[in-house]
Parts: C-alpha cells; sequence; structure tokens
C-alpha cells in the first residue's frame, strides 16, 4: 500500500466517523419521541423473550424489574432482549 493509498483510506474512515457522530443525535431524538408518544409494541421492535449476543433486558436502561419496560409494552422477561436495547450506564 502506497502513501496515496494511506491517505484515500484515512479520509473514507475519517468520513465515515463523521457521518456515524452526526447520525447520533437522530438515533437518539427517534428514542425520545418513540417514549413521548407512548410504548412500541414488542412486533415493532423484535423483541424476543432470549439475550441477542449477550444483551438481555436485564441490562437496558429502559427495563423496570420485575417485568416491565419504559418504552415496550406488555410483559418483558429479564432476560429478553428488542433492537431499543440501550446498555445501563454502571
Amino acid at each position: 500500500m502506497n502513501k496515496r493509498d494511506q491517505n484515500i483510506g484515512r479520509r473514507k474512515f475519517l468520513k465515515l466517523c463523521g457521518c456515524s457522530l452526526a447520525l447520533l443525535p437522530v438515533a437518539l431524538i427517534a428514542t425520545d419521541r418513540l417514549i413521548a408518544q407512548g410504548k412500541a409494541k414488542k412486533e415493532a421492535v423484535q423483541y424476543q423473550d432470549m439475550p441477542k449476543n449477550r444483551q438481555k433486558c436485564a441490562d437496558c436502561r429502559f427495563f423496570t424489574p420485575p417485568d416491565g419496560c419504559q418504552v415496550v409494552e406488555g410483559k418483558i422477561s429479564p432476560e429478553g432482549w428488542c433492537s431499543l436495547f440501550v446498555e445501563k450506564q454502571q
């Protein structure tokens, strides 16, 4: 890999990082709007009763013990998972 290829690779990487950072507030706003509108249906957030890649409801900031959620309607398993998973701050 020559120096020119490294510079192009670096530019692509920086653009990707910039785009990712720009989209982060959009994701946070979308989550806040979802909370404001009411709870989502389990099907809409791909809820499942088992963990996914070590992510589970009991470790999510939206989980309310023993079996509730701030953003998803119905009973929620602590071992479940959905696409709105956000890890709790320790």
